[in-house]
C-alpha cells in the first residue's frame, strides 16, 4: 500500500479520479497515454515548424516565379496561416490539415506543368529576368524588378499575339479562336513528343487534313496527333496519308480515327512480309480509283496485291493495268489467242478473268505467273513473242521481264498460299475479330 505521503498518491487523490471510481494504477495508465498523445501533438507542430522554414529556404533559392509555380510558394502561405491559427491551442493540428496542405499544393504543381507545356521556356526566361532585376535592385532600387518583369511579360505578350496573328491570317478565324488553337497545338507538341514528333508534324498534319479531307479547324486540331503518328508509321507524308485516308473513306463507314489506326495495323502487316509499308501505302494512295473499284474487306485483298506486286519488283500500277486488260473480254482474249499462236504453246487467262471480275487481286497475279512461264523460256523469245506476251497479260515488256524474273527465283505467288503474309494475315484476322466482338456489344 502507498502511503499516504507519496506525492503521486497525492497527486491521484488531488485529481479527483478516486472519486470517479478509478484506480490509481488506471490513473497511471491513463496519464501516460495523454502524455505520448500530447509529445506527439508536439512532435506534429515541430516537423510542421521545420517544414515552413525549409519551404522559406527553397524559396530564396527557386526565385519566385518558379516557387509559385512549383507550389512552393503556395505552401509557405498554407504553412504559415496554420501556425498562426494554433498558436493558441496546438491540440487544434491535426494530420487531416498537413495532408489539405500537400493536396493543395499538388494541385498547385499540376497548374504549373501545365504553364510550361503550353509556353514551353517561359519560366527559365522569367526566372532569368528576375535574377537579373533582382542583381539590380541594390543599384536602382525596386523599381528594377517592376521594370523587368514588366519587360519580359510584354515580350511573351507579343510572341503570344504575334503567333495568333498569323494563325488568323492562314485559317480566317477569330482571334478567340486563333488563341484557343495555339494552346491547343502547344498541348498537342508536347504530346508529340512522346511519340518522337514535333510541333511541326502536327501543324503539317493539320493542314493536310484541312485542305484535303475538308475538315474544320477544330476537328483538324482533334485529328492530328493520330494523323501524324499515323504518317511517320507508314512512312507518308502528311499530303500522301490525307490521299490514303480519304480512298480508305470512300468503301468504310468508320471514323477517321479508326481508320488511321487500321492503317497503322496494315502497315505492321506489310513491314511483317518484308515490304517497306511506304511503298504499298504510296501505291494505295497513287492509284485511289482502281482502289475504289476493286477493293473489299477494308483493301486488304488490293494492300495484299500490293504487297505481291512489290515482291516482284512492280507498283502496284502494273495489278491495275492487268486487272483492266483482263476485264477488257474482247480485246483480251484476241490478245491471249495472238499469243498463243505466236509462242506455240496455250496461254489461257480464263481463271485470271474470272479471278480480276470478283475482285482477288493477288488471285489474278498468281495466276498470271503460272501463265508466263519462266526466265529461260523468256530468254529464247524474240521481240515479237515477248511484246505479244506482254499484251496478252497487260503489262509493258519490261514489266513482263521482271514477272519472269522473279517467278524463276521462286516469287511469292508461285502458287498457293503466301508463306510470309500468312502471320501477318493471321493478326490482322484476329484484330477484326476482336473489333467484330466490341462492335456487337
Amino acid at each position: 500500500m502507498a502511503k499516504r505521503s507519496d506525492p503521486k498518491l497525492q497527486e491521484f487523490y488531488r485529481s479527483g479520479a478516486a472519486a470517479a471510481g478509478m484506480t490509481q494504477a488506471q490513473y497511471t495508465k491513463e496519464i501516460q497515454v495523454q502524455n505520448e498523445l500530447y509529445k506527439e501533438q508536439v512532435d506534429l507542430v515541430k516537423a510542421l515548424q521545420k517544414k515552413g522554414k525549409d519551404v522559406t529556404t527553397k524559396i530564396a533559392e527557386q526565385g519566385k516565379l518558379q516557387s509559385y509555380l512549383n507550389g512552393t510558394k503556395l505552401e509557405q502561405k498554407l504553412i504559415a496561416e496554420k501556425l498562426e491559427e494554433i498558436e493558441g491551442n496546438i491540440n487544434d493540428l491535426t494530420q487531416e490539415d498537413i495532408d489539405g496542405i500537400k493536396a493543395q499544393v499538388a494541385q498547385q504543381k499540376k497548374l504549373g506543368t501545365a504553364v510550361n507545356q503550353i509556353l514551353p521556356g517561359a519560366t527559365s526566361f522569367f526566372t532569368g529576368i528576375e535574377d537579373a532585376a533582382e542583381g539590380m535592385r541594390g543599384l536602382l532600387g525596386p523599381a528594377a524588378l517592376a521594370v523587368a518583369v514588366f519587360t519580359a511579360l510584354a515580350k511573351i505578350a507579343l510572341g503570344f499575339a504575334k503567333n495568333i496573328t498569323d494563325t488568323r491570317k492562314e485559317l480566317g478565324i477569330s482571334a478567340v479562336e486563333a488563341a484557343k488553337l495555339n494552346t491547343q497545338n502547344r498541348l498537342l507538341g508536347y504530346q508529340a513528343k512522346l511519340y518522337g514528333l514535333e510541333l511541326e508534324d502536327i501543324k503539317s498534319a493539320q493542314a493536310a487534313i484541312r485542305n484535303d479531307l475538308g475538315a474544320s479547324v477544330q476537328e483538324a486540331a482533334n485529328l492530328s496527333l493520330n494523323f501524324a503518328r499515323t504518317s511517320a508509321a507508314t512512312g507518308q507524308t502528311s499530303e500522301e496519308l490525307s490521299k490514303t485516308l480519304a480512298v480508305m473513306e470512300s468503301i468504310s463507314s468508320a471514323s477517321r480515327d479508326v481508320l488511321l489506326n487500321q492503317i497503322r495495323t496494315n502497315a505492321a502487316m506489310i513491314e511483317a512480309a518484308g515490304v517497306a509499308p511506304a511503298l504499298v501505302m504510296k501505291d494505295i494512295a497513287t492509284n485511289a480509283e482502281f482502289f475504289a473499284q476493286f477493293a473489299k474487306d477494308g483493301g486488304m485483298n488490293i494492300i495484299n496485291a500490293g504487297v505481291a506486286a512489290r515482291k516482284l519488283g512492280l507498283e502496284m500500277s502494273a495489278v491495275a493495268s492487268i486487272s483492266e486488260s483482263l476485264l477488257n473480254f474482247e480485246s483480251s482474249i484476241e490478245k491471249q489467242m495472238e499469243a498463243s499462236l505466236l509462242l506455240g504453246r496455250q496461254i489461257n487467262l480464263d481463271r485470271a478473268r474470272q479471278l480480276a471480275l470478283a475482285g482477288d487481286q493477288e488471285g489474278v497475279m498468281k495466276e498470271i505467273l503460272k501463265q508466263v512461264g519462266g526466265e529461260a523460256e523468256f530468254n529464247r523469245m524474240n521481240v515479237i513473242q515477248r511484246k505479244a506476251l506482254a499484251d496478252s497479260v497487260g503489262v509493258n515488256v519490261e514489266q513482263l521481264s521482271r514477272l519472269v524474273r522473279n517467278n524463276t527465283a521462286g516469287a511469292a505467288m508461285g502458287g498457293g498460299a503466301n508463306p510470309l503474309l500468312a502471320p501477318a494475315q493471321e493478326t490482322v484476322a484476329q484484330i477484326r475479330g476482336l473489333r467484330k466482338d466490341m462492335a456487337g456489344r
